[in-house]
């Protein structure tokens, strides 16, 4: 018994050491009950509260966001991360306050990647010292802290990287069975269900290894059929995703992403900051150490030369090194869909860092020289080192970030906000309410994504987001708004005289819009979708209603109904291998 209890203290010390680095990290905010605010926190907690209250009212509207974003009926959550927002609505609903949903989110997110790391290093047979010690400079760098900084969603794409380079690293290692089609499956549909740029990059990363796992293979082909399988699979469990994107493009002028310079957004070398777009100077050097160790060292390791050189030229593309201002000249489109090149860093440091792993484990076991304890010593010592540069700043930023709640800023960023209240001490209380939609309704974000572009404002040079505020945010609350059931949206409102008057909702071409009793089938809308309609004298009356084609809702039913199957069978699977694990884990 004495055994079995040593063997489980010492399997689970590393995962209590990430538990530790991530509770030291959130420590200014728990002792301080802070909350970070920013421009991407009121963005998402419109879409998860949204989702919530459609859940709590069982009332659902998939396309139209009918209690949040100022109740325009606007079209988010079916593009953006759909079952994830439904996912977080109810983590809300449970939690009660937007403070405690931080907190339990901010401890997945760093828990979730230290571990996906740490257990990376280890598939690549890294020691368990130096897979610890990566995962916990991994937790502090990049934009996986970014999370609990600022609600950026890259932030669960760097959480999910190390799990899909765990897929990679089967394609190099296994020649006989490359491609494990669940698994890959799995992986690939949850994070298209979350964040939809992070999925692109992972299908990029994976590329290299399938081309080398395919050279290496004798089953070739049943490592094609694996992953055409795993294709497919993934392809019918987020239908939901693809057919929304569809269904919103097929009649509509869809608004693209704001532009961003990016070079200004390309990774930086930094002396006191490793989060987004800054990477602290002795990470550089430890990534050079590893390039320079594995190009002196081509032929030892497969895994690590792949890794190291594919890291190394990502990390390049993110930063200030690659020419992005030419580039984006000749790519328009760059700056609206990748919009800043350090995103890239979500793939770069995992595969940079699992490099480190496996070149430090085959350094300090180098011929069993007399010189072993002083190399292993040494190489501990330069990573524990490395740990504290990375761990330091990112706790002063949280407790920096934890600090401005209490001032009169109250947010960490204003830009791309619209605030309606001046009372402070009310916003700081919001976040702390039992009723988290009473933060919803003092700032506000003025985001065009996602918006109907009619046709002859398409090609037109003007801020969409400063037309959102002053067509929709500015004007909301001068109608009372109304839920109804099935998914609809209903305004009231009086009016002293009859005129024409612009309505703060979008309206889409599946949008059904009725003004006192009278269908509209065609009416002028505004440079971002807002309808114009003829009010008369009195109270007057609007319903708005999505209508979703027959072919979306089967893409949906099959999405949902494959989507329980496997949640069915990953339960089943869990109880069925807990003795086994149990039992590997204690011997």
């Amino acid at each position: 018994m004495k055994r079995k209890v040593y063997h489980l203290i010492n399997w689970s010390l590393p995962y209590l050491a990430i538990c530790a680095m991530a509770y030291i990290v959130m420590y200014p905010q728990l002792i301080s009950h802070g909350v970070i605010l920013g421009t991407d926190s009121i963005f998402h907690f419109n879409r998860f509260y949204d989702a919530a209250k459609q859940i709590q009212q069982f009332n659902f509207s998939y396309f139209q966001s009918n209690y949040c974003f100022q109740q325009s009926g606007r079209v988010i959550n079916a593009v953006y991360g759909p079952l994830f927002a439904y996912l977080n609505g109810a983590l809300i609903g449970i939690l009660g306050t937007w403070f405690r949903y931080e907190i339990i989110t901010n401890l997945i997110v760093y828990i979730g990647g230290g571990i996906g790391m740490y257990l990376l290093a280890i598939k690549a047979h890294s020691s368990r010292r130096f897979a610890l010690l990566v995962s916990l400079i991994f937790m502090n760098i990049g934009w996986l802290p970014r999370w609990e900084l600022a609600q950026n969603m890259n932030a669960w794409g760097a959480m999910l990287a190390p799990y899909m380079l765990m897929c990679g690293l089967t394609m190099l290692q296994d020649r006989q069975r490359p491609v494990h089609w669940l698994p890959l499956m799995t992986l690939m549909t949850i994070v298209i269900q979350i964040h939809l740029l992070s999925s692109l990059f992972f299908v990029a990363t994976l590329i290299p290894f399938f081309i080398i796992g395919l050279i290496r293979t004798d089953r070739r082909w049943h490592m094609i059929g694996e992953t055409t399988l795993a294709g497919i699979g993934t392809a019918i469990l987020t239908a939901n995703v693809w057919g929304a994107l569809l269904m919103l493009n097929l009649h509509n002028n869809i608004a693209t992403p704001a532009a961003f310079n990016m070079l200004k957004n390309s990774l930086v070398p930094s002396r006191f900051s490793s989060t987004r777009a800054y990477l602290i100077y002795f990470c550089w050097i430890l990534f050079v150490l590893q390039f320079v160790y594995v190009c002196c060292h081509l032929k030892r390791s497969l895994v690590n030369t792949t890794v190291t050189i594919m890291g190394a030229i990502v990390l390049m593309f993110s930063s200030i090194w690659t020419p992005w201002e030419k580039l984006a000249v000749a790519i328009p489109s760059l700056q609206h869909n990748l919009q800043f090149p350090n995103r890239l860093t979500i793939i770069a440091y995992p595969l940079l860092l699992l490099g480190v792993a496996i070149s430090a484990t085959a350094f300090v076991q180098h011929n069993h020289e007399p010189s072993l304890h002083l190399r292993r010593n040494l190489t501990i010592g330069a990573l524990l080192f490395v740990v504290t540069q990375v761990f330091v700043p990112n706790t002063i930023d949280v407790f920096q970030r934890t600090a401005r709640y209490q001032s009169t800023d109250v947010l960490n960023t204003s830009s791309a906000i619209a605030w309606v209240t001046d009372n402070r001490v009310k916003l700081r209380r919001s976040v702390h309410d039992l009723y988290p939609g009473q933060l919803l309704t003092m700032v506000e974000k003025r985001s065009p994504d996602y918006l109907p572009i009619p046709k002859k404002y398409v090609n037109k040079k003007y801020i969409r987001s400063f037309a959102y505020q002053d067509q929709i945010i500015n004007h909301a609350q001068e109608y009372q708004h109304t839920v109804l059931p099935h998914g609809g949206l209903q305004l009231t409102w009086n009016a002293s005289q009859a005129k024409k008057v612009r309505l703060p909702i979008i309206a889409y071409h599946e949008s059904q819009l009725t003004v006192n009793g009278k269908r509209l089938k065609h009416y002028q809308r505004s440079s971002i979708g807002a309808p114009y309609v003829h009010q008369r004298q009195g109270k007057n009356t609007a319903t708005l209603y999505f209508r979703i084609a027959g072919w979306f809702k089967v893409m949906l039913a099959v999405s949902l109904t494959g989507m329980i199957l496997l949640l069915i069978y990953g339960i089943y699977r869990f109880v069925r291998t807990c003795p086994r694990f149990w039992q590997r884990i204690t011997e």
